[in-house]
C-alpha cells in the first residue's frame, strides 16, 4: 500500500509539474502574442494602409477582370498609390501594390529585387514544367537571357518586322477583300492572327496553319485559366485534382500546347539548314542554357505566348482609339503622307499616337511582381520591409491624374512637351535587369503595322465591344470598319 501511494504520489507530482509547465508556456506565448500585437499596432503607421475589404475579397478581385479598375479606385479613395493587400501567398511577407513613380522605379531597378518564385513558378505548369527566362532568377535566368538576346539585334528586328508587314498586306487583301466597300473586322482577333503568324514564321521558322492557330488559342486559354487564375488562389485544387474534371482538362490542354512546341522543334531539326541564322529557335536549340527538349519547348512556348498577344492587343487598342478619334487619325495619315514608307517610323505624330495608346491601355496592366531584398521607404515615409512582395501595376502609373491631365482620354498631343514625371511614369515594358527582352521588336512591329494600316485605310467604329482583363488588357468583340482613302 505504501509503495502504491509512493508511485501515485510521484505520478501526481509529475502531472502537476507537467500541468504547471504547460500553463507557464501558454502564459508566455499569450504574453508574447499580446506584446507583439501591441508592437505591431504601434508600428502600423509605418507601413502603407490596407486596401478596403478582407482576404477573401482581395483574392476574388485579384483574379477578376475588374482588378485594374479596382486598384485605380482604391488608390483614389485612399489618396495613396501604395497600399497593402491581404493575400494567402507568402503569409509572413507584406503584399503591397506600388503605383508611386519613384518607389515603383526603385523597386524594379534595385539589384537586390528579384522575381518571387512562389508567384512565377506557377507559370511553369503553363509552359511545360522546366524553368524559363521568365520564371527564374540569378544565374539560371542570366544564362537563358544571355543565350536568346542576340535574336533581338537590329538585323533580326528588321527581318521580323518585314515579315509582319507582309502578313499585314495579305490580311488587307484577303480579309478586307475590297477596302472601298467599308468592310468590318474584329480588331483584337485579326491582330492576334497576324502577330501569331509572324512570330511563328520569323522566330521559329515554322508556318502555323489556321487550324493550329485555333487549337493553340483554345488550349492556351484553358491552361491559363487553371494554372494562372484558379490554382494560385486555391492551393487545395492540386490535392483534389482527381475530383476536378476542369483541372484534368487543363493538364490535357497544357500537354497539347507542349506537343505543338515539340512539333516545331521536330520541323526545325528536319530542315536541311536554317533559313536564317541567329533566330530564337536556333539559339535555343544550340545553347547550353537549354539542355533538354523539355527545356527548349518550355522556352519556345514562353516566347510564343509573350510575343504575340501583347503586341497584337497593343496594336488593336491604338487602332480602336484612332477609329474613335477621327481627327487624330487624319493627323496621323497626313504625317505619314509626307514620308516614304521606309521612313514612317520617323513620324513624330506616329510616335505620339503609339505612346499615348500604350499609356492609356497598358496591355500588361497588372505589371510586374518583385520581392525586394532591402527595406525601401516610400515618398510618404512608409516602410516596405525587406522581403515584401511588390505588385507593380503599370496602369496605376499611366492613369495617375496627378501626372496626366484627364488620364482616361486619348490625347497624343500631351507628348509634345512631356514632364519628367510623365516620362518616368511610362514603363510599358517594365524596368531593371529583368525587363522585357523583346521590347525593341514589339515597338518596331507596332510602329510598322499601325502606320501601314492607317496610311491608306480610314477606320471607324462599328461596335465598341467590351474590355476584358486576364493577364492582358484586351478589347473583346470590338469591330472596326475600314475604307480605302
Amino acid at each position: 500500500m505504501e509503495l502504491l501511494k509512493s508511485i501515485l504520489g510521484q505520478q501526481l507530482y509529475s502531472i502537476d509539474i507537467l500541468t504547471i509547465s504547460l500553463l507557464l508556456a501558454s502564459l508566455s506565448i499569450g504574453y508574447i502574442y499580446i506584446v507583439s500585437s501591441h508592437t505591431r499596432q504601434k508600428k502600423a503607421n509605418k507601413y502603407p494602409p490596407y486596401a478596403p475589404g478582407g482576404m477573401w475579397q482581395h483574392i476574388q478581385i485579384s483574379a477578376s477582370s475588374q482588378y485594374p479598375w479596382w486598384i485605380l479606385d482604391v488608390a483614389r479613395d485612399l489618396h495613396n498609390r501604395v497600399f497593402q493587400l491581404s493575400l494567402p501567398m507568402s503569409p509572413m511577407a507584406h503584399k503591397v501594390v506600388v503605383g508611386e513613380v519613384d518607389t515603383f522605379r526603385r523597386v524594379l531597378t534595385d539589384p537586390l529585387s528579384e522575381k518571387p518564385m512562389e508567384h512565377y513558378k506557377l507559370f511553369r505548369d503553363i509552359l511545360g514544367g522546366p524553368p524559363t527566362a521568365f520564371t527564374s532568377n540569378g544565374h539560371e535566368w542570366h544564362g537563358k537571357r544571355k543565350a536568346v538576346t542576340p535574336a533581338f539585334s537590329s538585323t533580326h528586328i528588321k527581318r521580323m518586322t518585314r515579315v509582319a508587314l507582309e502578313t499585314t498586306e495579305i490580311w488587307i487583301r484577303d480579309t478586307l477583300i475590297d477596302p472601298t466597300k467599308n468592310a468590318s473586322f474584329d480588331v483584337g482577333e485579326e491582330m492576334i492572327g497576324i502577330t501569331l503568324s509572324s512570330i511563328s514564321e520569323t522566330a521559329f521558322e515554322y508556318k502555323m496553319s489556321t487550324q493550329e492557330k485555333k487549337i493553340f488559342g483554345r488550349e492556351l486559354e484553358l491552361t491559363l485559366i487553371e494554372f494562372a487564375l484558379k490554382a494560385p488562389l486555391n492551393p487545395l485544387r492540386a490535392l483534389f485534382s482527381w475530383f476536378l474534371p476542369e483541372r484534368g482538362r487543363a493538364f490535357a490542354a497544357a500537354q497539347n500546347t507542349k506537343a505543338m512546341m515539340f512539333q516545331i522543334i521536330k520541323s526545325y531539326r528536319n530542315m536541311k539548314e536554317p533559313l536564317n541564322n541567329g533566330t530564337i529557335i536556333q539559339l535555343v536549340m544550340e545553347s547550353d542554357a537549354f539542355l533538354t527538349d523539355e527545356e527548349r519547348a518550355a522556352q519556345l512556348m514562353e516566347f510564343l505566348i509573350a510575343g504575340h498577344d501583347t503586341t497584337a492587343y497593343t496594336i488593336a487598342w491604338i487602332l480602336l482609339e484612332l477609329a474613335r478619334n477621327p481627327k487624330e487619325q487624319t493627323k496621323l495619315r497626313e504625317s505619314l503622307s509626307q514620308l516614304a514608307p521606309e521612313d514612317w517610323s520617323r513620324s513624330e505624330y506616329l510616335k505620339k499616337v503609339v505612346k499615348e495608346g500604350m499609356r492609356l491601355h497598358p496591355v500588361v496592366a497588372g505589371g510586374s511582381v518583385r520581392k525586394i531584398g532591402r527595406d525601401i521607404m516610400t515618398s510618404r515615409n512608409e516602410l516596405l520591409p525587406k522581403g515584401t512582395i511588390c505588385f507593380l501595376p503599370f496602369i496605376l502609373l499611366s492613369r495617375n491624374p496627378d501626372i496626366f491631365n484627364d488620364p482616361d482620354s486619348f490625347q497624343p498631343s500631351r507628348w509634345e512637351t512631356p514632364t519628367r514625371d510623365m516620362l518616368d511614369a511610362f514603363n510599358p515594358f517594365s524596368l531593371g535587369k529583368q525587363n522585357c527582352v523583346g521590347q525593341s521588336l514589339a515597338n518596331a512591329e507596332v510602329f510598322a503595322m499601325v502606320a501601314r494600316i492607317c496610311s491608306e485605310l480610314e477606320l471607324s467604329v462599328e461596335s465598341e465591344g467590351s474590355v476584358d482583363f486576364f493577364l492582358t488588357l484586351k478589347p473583346v468583340g470590338a469591330r472596326l470598319r475600314a475604307r480605302k482613302v
